[in-house]
């Protein structure tokens, strides 16, 4: 392999995440990106990607892939969202956990060549905002996850700096909470983004949850773990991936004005559900650490993100590629 070549695999390429980061990848430095998804491959719009179908629970096959191809970067990024673990405990145990014990014993047999792994985290490892303080959520806090979900995130945080600590390969651990924008179609907290799409369709919809939450912009989170993957960095931490916290009623109001500014304010008709309880997600992550680690990582205020993914979605509706039945 040539010297300098940035040569950067991707688990979980398929996904919202995924697609966001192996895009911004393959626009800010990358040579090649092999992206592993469970789902079929795909069609390849670029000489420099390379999709290869493999599930993470395949130790074996997890393995070849690396012996062959020899990745310079990785970014772990395949996972079961909180719902799938919590209907599926066992699978979500096999994909988070075994899955990530299975992508580091794969780096870990790289003797050299690989310069950085960057594991996707979450705000779940964390307790209910009301447990931290004033200046927010800081990256060393403490755990008090609600779910399986978040218990397994903590353990791949450890299984990261295990690893770091053993090879002394530069490793990141990336923490988000909500992720709005094109390509969010799954998991609890997709109701933000199923809410831009029914402005976009003029169908009524109801968000089934009160309270705060702290959003990304899909774009920034590709970023941001580009950035994590590509930018220099040594030793290991965990990093609150930048967002910003609104109500569930400040994010609608700032839909209904990008509907608005669209010229579709009459399909603005969306509500949050009388009987809603307060989501148990923590937000105001804070993100000063990120910021001077990386400080490239973008921002993307959310009342931009807002109108940026309906005009998406509203173009979509023209191509025929966006009905009603997209928001069950």
């Amino acid at each position: 392999m040539a010297n300098g070549l940035k040569r950067v695999l991707v688990t979980g390429s398929s996904g919202c995440i995924g697609s966001a980061t192996v895009n911004w990848l393959l626009e800010n430095g990358a040579d090649e990106v092999i992206g592993l998804t469970r789902s079929d491959a795909g069609s390849l719009q670029d000489r420099r990607l390379c999709n290869m179908k493999c599930d993470v629970t395949d130790a074996n096959a997890l393995q070849g892939i690396f012996d062959k191809l020899h990745p310079t970067h990785v970014i772990h990024l395949a996972a079961l969202q909180t719902p799938d673990c919590r209907d599926h405990p066992i699978l979500g145990l096999e994909v988070n956990l075994a899955g990530t014990i299975n992508l580091f014993k794969a780096c870990a047999s790289l003797t050299n060549g690989l310069e950085r792994v960057v594991f996707a985290s979450s705000g779940g490892v964390f307790g209910p905002r009301s447990m931290y303080g004033v200046d927010g959520v800081q990256p060393d806090d403490a755990y008090l996850p609600h779910s399986l979900y978040g218990y397994w995130k903590i353990a791949g945080e450890g299984i990261a700096r295990a690893f770091a600590q053993e090879t002394g390969i530069p490793t990141v651990s990336l923490r988000l909470a909500t992720t709005y924008g094109p390509g969010r179609d799954r998991g609890y907290t997709a109701a933000g983004t199923r809410a831009i799409k029914s402005v976009a369709l003029g169908e009524p919809f109801v968000i089934p949850y009160a309270g705060s939450e702290h959003y990304h912009f899909v774009g920034d989170i590709g970023a941001g773990f580009g950035c994590a993957a590509l930018h220099p960095f040594t030793g290991y931490e965990a990093f609150n991936l930048r967002g910003e916290t609104r109500t569930v009623e400040q994010f609608l109001d700032l839909l209904r004005e990008a509907a608005e500014s669209c010229g579709v304010g009459d399909r603005f008709k969306v509500n949050i559900s009388p009987d809603a309880e307060k989501t148990p997600f923590v937000y105001d992550l804070s993100s000063d650490t990120a910021e001077a680690a990386f400080p490239q990582m973008p921002l993307t205020e959310l009342e931009d993100g807002l109108r940026e993914s309906l005009q998406h979605y509203l173009e979509a509706v023209k191509r025929g590629e966006l009905l009603p039945s997209d928001l069950d």
